[in-house]
């Protein structure tokens, strides 16, 4: 089930997050997430396997932040997680944008599955585990294609 975040969900999509990445966003972060844009939850059997936060910005949005639990990835929930949150946007956005380390081949192979594709690279963007820095990909999904598929 996938479903908007709640403030009752931090905790869990925090242990999520920890897990997931390098450089985890604090809870703190988490919960201006749930007051500030559109976050939403993958539920199964009652536990939080995933999450994705999205920023609208006027007639665009940002794919800030998304992460499936490990035992559960490769089953398509990131997929359905991601799709299912952009139709959740409130402003029917005209492109969405997101930054994804360069190595992460599976989130690129997602997302490019989802309709984005690369723009640009931001050289040393991300931080690494024992120093040093990573390429950032910028990729971008323009929603009205989509749009005009319907009526081609």
């Amino acid at each position: 089930m996938i479903r908007k975040m709640k403030i009752e969900d931090i905790d869990a999509v925090y242990e999520v997050e920890v897990k997931a990445q390098t450089h985890p966003w604090s809870k703190k972060q988490f919960l201006d997430a749930v007051q500030s844009y559109s976050s939403t939850v993958l539920e199964l059997n009652h536990q939080i396997c995933g999450f994705c936060i999205l920023q609208p910005v006027l007639d665009e949005a940002n794919l800030l932040l998304m992460a499936i639990r490990e035992d559960v990835q490769g089953q398509g929930f990131g997929y359905q997680l991601l799709v299912e949150s952009m139709d959740q946007l409130v402003n029917s956005p005209v492109q969405i944008f997101l930054e994804v380390r360069q190595s992460n081949d599976h989130a690129i192979k997602l997302y490019e599955k989802a309709g984005f594709h690369q723009i640009d690279v931001r050289k040393n963007y991300y931080p690494q585990r024992g120093g040093g820095r990573e390429h950032a990909v910028i990729m971008v999904k323009s929603c009205t294609d989509d749009f005009k598929a319907l009526f081609s």
